[in-house]
């Protein structure tokens, strides 16, 4: 059993309420050590706060997610500034920019993209980001704040758009999109990519890999991406797993 972090998890949503202990516990038999919750709404702050309090080993991210850009405020961004200095985390998100047609508008979201990883540079904390149909405007933002830090969760974009973000020191997470041979894009950056900037997640409860598709991810289910990034790749499930949680722990500092 390889010690592995599972770096992109939302442990907090309601799906988990029934359960979140046992789920919690899987985890850790699996060989899952942390986790790290993004936030996705001032809502959901006191919640993920209660539940990273009980556990060391389960680390929050306060942040304003894309999809739900139309539900935010300048009243959530002033108390984002708040929360953080009254509140240890270990980021700042999930925020970021989600393109697709169903999502708010892209001026919107691009807003509050941006205060965000204003917040993160002036508090020295990485950054969480959601990037879907948008990594060349993510590239664009993050090249005018040097020396801000941080992860692009669930990556989709290119392996040529992966390098200019290690470039700019910037961690690639995966997750169970490399189970599906379809995925071909992802699995082509899986296999090329510096090990020493990839991370692993699962998203859960979103997002299952090819062997649970249609039920709800958990986190015990990061040794499939494990398993699957051995197979794309030239080191061992060993030193994947050895690498990918030094990575996790230098970048949110667990």
């Amino acid at each position: 059993m390889y010690k592995l972090i599972d770096s992109h998890c939302h442990l907090d949503f309601d799906v988990f309420n029934d359960d979140r202990d046992a789920v919690i516990t899987r985890a850790k038999n699996s060989g899952v050590t942390d986790i790290v919750i993004p936030g996705v709404s001032s809502k959901n702050w006191p919640t993920l706060k209660s539940i990273c309090s009980s556990n060391q080993h389960i680390h929050p991210c306060y942040g304003l997610h894309p999809y739900l850009a139309h539900q935010h405020s300048d009243a959530d961004i002033n108390l984002l500034k708040q929360w953080i200095i009254q509140n240890n985390c270990v980021a700042i998100g999930e925020c970021g920019l989600d393109y697709r047609k169903e999502q708010a508008d892209k001026k919107t979201q691009m807003k509050f993209f941006k205060l965000q990883i204003d917040i993160a540079r002036e508090a020295d904390l990485p950054v969480v980001i959601h990037s879907v149909q948008a990594t060349e405007d993510i590239i664009k933002e993050l090249g005018k704040k040097p020396g801000l830090r941080g992860m692009v969760h669930s990556y989709s974009g290119s392996y040529e758009q992966a390098m200019t973000l290690i470039e700019s020191g910037f961690y690639i997470s995966l997750g169970a999109s490399v189970s599906y041979e379809r995925a071909k894009k992802a699995r082509n950056v899986a296999c090329k990519i510096p090990l020493s900037f990839l991370l692993l997640e699962t998203d859960a409860p979103d997002q299952p890999d090819a062997g649970h598709i249609g039920q709800r991810n958990e986190p015990s289910y990061l040794v499939n991406v494990l398993d699957c990034l051995s197979e794309l790749r030239d080191e061992s499930k060993k030193e994947i797993a050895e690498q990918t949680s030094k990575n996790a722990r230098e970048l949110f500092k667990i």
